[in-house]
């Protein structure tokens, strides 16, 4: 199994046992990554883009990498599905985005609701992921 996609798995776990102590910040940061991971493993597993050359494509884009890899996902939705898949699996994947620069970087408390809600958002991506990536 891949290292990433490992990680992946146990920030999703990380962020149920977050939310069960009540520790919602770090849920919703434990919440985004399990879904970035998970993205970056797919680029590598089903696109057959290795890690290496990731990075490369990173630098030579001069985006930053989340960007890339969010960016890149979605490109490759809208040839595979839609238009609309695609800026609606955008969407989700900015939405979490957003909740974790909130839950890390803002002097916000980070509620029940807002640590749930990105929690219930990266389930919805990760099994969006793992049903049409096959990873």
């Amino acid at each position: 199994m891949s290292k990433l996609k490992q990680k992946s798995d146990f920030n999703i776990d990380a962020a149920s046992a977050l939310l069960e102590q009540s520790l919602f910040a770090p849920s919703v940061h434990c919440s985004y990554y399990s879904c970035f991971q998970l993205l970056k493993y797919t680029i590598k597993d089903f696109f057959g883009i290795d890690y290496e050359t990731q990075a490369v494509n990173i630098s030579t884009s001069k985006q930053k990498t989340h960007q890339y890899v969010v960016n890149y996902i979605t490109n490759e939705l809208k040839s595979l599905t839609s238009v609309i898949e695609s800026r609606d699996f955008k969407r989700k994947i900015n939405d979490l985005k957003q909740f974790r620069v909130e839950s890390d970087y803002e002097n916000i408390e980070i509620s029940f609701d807002k640590g749930n809600e990105a929690f219930n958002k990266a389930n919805e991506i990760r099994s969006y992921v793992i049903n049409n990536f096959n990873v």
